[in-house]
């Protein structure tokens, strides 16, 4: 059998707008969780994600934090 891997991808500036790259977390770690391979690819301003002060203080900020942390032991790849 032939497998894929799922890639999501983002490269909106999460400051800007968190959205692309919650989601790209969410469905990668939901991919994960029913045993498919997963990654999340962050490209441009996207990559802000990897530095403290480029997730906004706001609520969906707050989420996309928490996807970040657990997307660290997550049994899926996040790529800059």
């Amino acid at each position: 059998m032939e497998r894929k891997k799922l890639i999501f991808f983002a490269s909106a500036n999460p400051l800007e707008n968190p959205r692309p790259a919650r989601t790209a977390y969410h469905f990668a770690s939901a991919a994960a969780d029913a045993g498919l391979e997963a990654e999340v690819r962050l490209a441009g301003d996207a990559v802000l994600v990897a530095t403290i002060e480029g997730i906004p203080d706001t609520a969906l900020g707050d989420e996309l934090r928490e996807k970040v942390k657990k997307g660290v032991d997550a049994p899926f790849l996040v790529s800059l």
